[in-house]
This record gives C-alpha cells, sequence and structure tokens, in this order.
C-alpha cells in the first residue's frame, strides 16, 4: 500500500504519526511510504533518517497527498486535507463527535476514515490510552502553572507548606485521563478528590490510593464540593461519542474567582458547558472570572514522549490495515471498530447519534 505521513499542520503540533521504527516496519512488509520534508523534525527524527530506511521524502503536502492510498496522521484533518483524501483512506484520531462539519465533508468527498480513538478492547481504547496518560498528567502540571498569580490564577502553591493548607483538586472522571491526573495531584500533594458514576471503580480507586477522596458523580455532589476546589480535571470520556455536560454554565458562579477548568475531553467537544478548544500559544479563556484551560493537543508539548507512545499503541493497527486492505478491515472485528465513515456512510453509531445523523453498521456494508 502506498502511504502517506504529511506534517500535521494544527497550531503547535508537533508530533508525527510515523516514527522510523514504525516506519522500518512498514517498509519491511513491502510498503511505499511518502513522507513530508520536516514531518518529523519536532520529534526528534530528520528526514535523513527516514530516507535512510527507504523513505520517499517529498516537499509538499499535497505531493503527499496525491501519491498515497492511506494517509496516517496524529490530528483531525483540516477542511483543505479532505479535498485532498477525497476517496482515500485516512487512520488519525478524528474526533468526529465535536464536529459535524467535518463529518459531513468526510462524507461528501467519500474518505474512508478510520480513528484510533473508537477501537476499544476489554473495556479500554489501547490507541487512545497513551495520549490520555500524558494528557491527564499534564493537565495538572499546566495546573499548577494557572494557578500561580504571575499567570493570573489564585496565587496558591498545590502542595502548600506545613502551615497552609493544600490546594484542592477535584477530577471528574476515572478513566486514563482521571488516574493519571489523580496520581500527579497525590503525588505533588494536592487535596484530591475524584467522581465518577461507576462505584466498583470508585472503590478500587480508594483501596489503592487511601489518600484520595472518592464519591459518586451527580450533579448535587459536584455543585456541593465547587465552592471548595481550586482546580477541576474535565475527564470524561464516551469512546467515539460526544461527553456528557458534567459544569454547565450557571454552576460557574459558586466557584471561587480564578478557579482553573482544566476540560481534557475537548477533542470530543468537552465535558464543560463554557468549553471552547484552544492553542498551546493562546490557552487560556476567562467565563464569568473562571479561568478554562482547554487545549485539544495536550500530549504535543512533550511530541518526542507523545510520538513514540502514540506509534507503540498504534503501529500494530496501522500494519494490520496496510496489509489486509479494505477486505481484511471488514474481515478483522477489532480493525472494523476504528472504521467511521464508509462510501458516504457514518458506521460508528456514537458519531451519528451526536449529530443527527443515519447510522450504517459496517458489518452490513
Amino acid at each position: 500500500m502506498k502511504i502517506g505521513i504529511p506534517k500535521e499542520i494544527l497550531s503547535q503540533e508537533y508530533r508525527v504519526s510515523v516514527n522510523p521504527e514504525t516506519a522500518k516496519m512498514l517498509l519491511q512488509s513491502s510498503h511505499e511510504l511518502f513522507i513530508q520534508s520536516g514531518a518529523g523534525i519536532d520529534s526528534g527524527f530528520s528526514d535523513e533518517e527516514y530516507s535512510a530506511l527507504g523513505c520517499i521524502i517529498v516537499e509538499t503536502a499535497s505531493e503527499v497527498f496525491d501519491r498515497s492510498e492511506l494517509i496516517v496522521k496524529v490530528k483531525e484533518p483540516s477542511f483543505d486535507e479532505v479535498e485532498m483524501l477525497s476517496n482515500k483512506a485516512i487512520f488519525t484520531y478524528l474526533h468526529l463527535s465535536s464536529s459535524k462539519e467535518l463529518t459531513q465533508k468526510l462524507l461528501d468527498c467519500n474518505v474512508t476514515g478510520l480513528a484510533y480513538e473508537t477501537v476499544v478492547i476489554n473495556n479500554e481504547t489501547p490507541m487512545l490510552k497513551p495520549m490520555s496518560e500524558i494528557a491527564g498528567r499534564l493537565s495538572l502540571l499546566d495546573s499548577i502553572e494557572l494557578l500561580k498569580k504571575s499567570k493570573g490564577g489564585k496565587g496558591k502553591l498545590i502542595a502548600g507548606t506545613s502551615l497552609v493548607e493544600p490546594a484542592n483538586v477535584l477530577i471528574i472522571g476515572g478513566g486514563i485521563v482521571g488516574l493519571n491526573a489523580m496520581q500527579m495531584s497525590l503525588g505533588l500533594g494536592a487535596s484530591t478528590t475524584l467522581l465518577d458514576v461507576n462505584n466498583d471503580l470508585l472503590a478500587d480507586i480508594k483501596a489503592k490510593y487511601p489518600a484520595v477522596n472518592v464519591a459518586e458523580s451527580s450533579r448535587q455532589v459536584i455543585e456541593n464540593i465547587l465552592p471548595m476546589v481550586d482546580v477541576v480535571v474535565g475527564a470524561v470520556l464516551t469512546p467515539g461519542g460526544k461527553p456528557p455536560i458534567v459544569i454547565s454554565r450557571d454552576m460557574l458562579s459558586l466557584m471561587e474567582p480564578k478557579t482553573i477548568l482544566s476540560d481534557v475531553s475537548i477533542d470530543q467537544g468537552g465535558c464543560f458547558e463554557t468549553s471552547k478548544a484552544t492553542t498551546h500559544g493562546d490557552p487560556t479563556y476567562e467565563v464569568d472570572n473562571i479561568i478554562h484551560y482547554c487545549v485539544r493537543n495536550i500530549p504535543s508539548a512533550v511530541p518526542f514522549t507523545a510520538t513514540n507512545a502514540l506509534n507503540e499503541a498504534t503501529k500494530p493497527f496501522i500494519l494490520k490495515f496496510a496489509n489486509s486492505g479494505l477486505n481484511g478491515l471488514f474481515e478483522d472485528e477489532k480493525l472494523l471498530m476504528a472504521l467511521n465513515t464508509y462510501e458516504g456512510k457514518i458506521t460508528n453509531e456514537e458519531v451519528a447519534i451526536a449529530h443527527s445523523l443515519d447510522y450504517s453498521d459496517p458489518k452490513s456494508l
């Protein structure tokens, strides 16, 4: 298969979808790789490194798209990229539930869209997990910065001191993002509370981490806690779907001024009503004197770590699709879960529900 790796174009997106190790594996399986010049440089991989393996380096994104059957990316494509994807396949983080416009564009251009984040195996999302780990950890580290007075925050030290109480951190969601945010919060000495709707999960977390406060998530519980918190991490996930709103606009008035809302669910549309996507270059904004941090590509801040972790998770699936093509896709139940759009149809039920569009069961196609 002819596989293209364009340079990412999202603001301050430094990751690359295929590192040299993955490239070598694909080349050894007789696939051709077309890599845009400079695609891997911010992750620490030069054009020469790819070229020495046998990859073909091309100058422009349009040449990558023109010469490839499958495009492998990190972030969702822009509208211009979708135009170049007409009748081709893409494997990336699509996050279609956050954008009806992008979903419709993929359908109109007859793109075979495969999404890392919609593959669920044994109740885990294997290709989303490594980025969730990084995002959960960085959400706490970034919040520490935002708590500083010089950054516009409350002027609190997250761990406090021997004479001053630590900051209060609320984490909503006990999945991979929430667990990693919780571990960082506890390790940094914050007073930490984690909410989830799964009581069995909460009991397990409490047994492993006695220092954390846990409770079943509900609007009433959240409203009772909000007046006391300094940082809220939104870590709610519905694989492929739009997350529920757990903090509404009217609930902002319950919080102290300069409280930080970190919405790690923003890729899928966000779990706070007032969330809107931001960038590393301009990461925050305020609504009703509450600081919102909604960067949609948090792991890009550490591209070497993030790129290599991403590749470890995605390369078996990319290789499987490249080896088998569409025929093999429809015969592989796990790989088929990645399929979100095909021949102008939505093949992921959560995406269809999010946008009130028709769903087509991929097994029937």
